[in-house]
């Protein structure tokens, strides 16, 4: 987890992060985007993706940063970085100030190619509905456009949950599964 979100500031500074990896504690900031982004489909046929986070998603991410910030220095850490191309970072009770850290976290960007932003679970991009005109699959899962065609995980949520959603996704499978399982015998 530690290594996509890690700042580039060259290859001495990067084999001095991968050393301290012992001592280094990651925390992932979920952020329940409200605004979103687009998949659509290039004129040669492959997936566009346009994704770009809205001033409202960006202040959530911010108030994440900053809980996350909190949580590690109470915890004792000596060194909080975030996800920034640009080194972003404080020491604290030595060098920086939380204040002055989200300062420098603004003052970076949250744009593409300034912060690095991942997904774990994406979720509510297939969304299961009672209508093709604002859903994608039919409540089994089954896509409105595609027979035969099932989705059958986080991406079937109606949006981002905001928590893991480890033990929802388990559960529309199995349910969406055994119901597709007993169709086909």
């Amino acid at each position: 987890m530690f290594i996509p979100f890690s700042p580039w500031r060259g290859s001495r500074e990067h084999f001095a992060l991968m050393e301290s990896m012992s001592s280094t504690i990651p925390i992932g900031v979920l952020l329940r985007d409200r605004d979103g982004g687009e998949v659509r489909v290039g004129r040669d046929g492959e997936p566009v993706v346009r994704y770009k986070l809205s001033p409202f998603d960006t202040g959530h991410l911010r108030t994440g940063i900053d809980g996350a910030a909190q949580l590690l220095e109470a915890a004792g850490a000596r060194r909080i970085f975030s996800s920034h191309a640009k080194w972003v970072a404080y020491e604290p009770g030595q060098m920086g100030s939380r204040t002055q850290f989200l300062a420098d976290a603004d003052a970076a960007g949250y744009g593409a190619g300034q912060c690095s932003l991942n997904s774990f679970h994406i979720m509510g991009s297939a969304r299961v509905g009672g209508s093709p005109t604002t859903s994608v699959c039919d409540p089994g899962g089954q896509t409105w456009e595609a027979r035969d065609l099932y989705v059958l995980d986080g991406s079937s949520f109606p949006t981002a949950s905001g928590v893991n959603p480890q033990i929802s996704i388990q559960a529309i499978a199995h349910m969406n599964a055994r119901a597709l399982a007993a169709r086909l015998t």
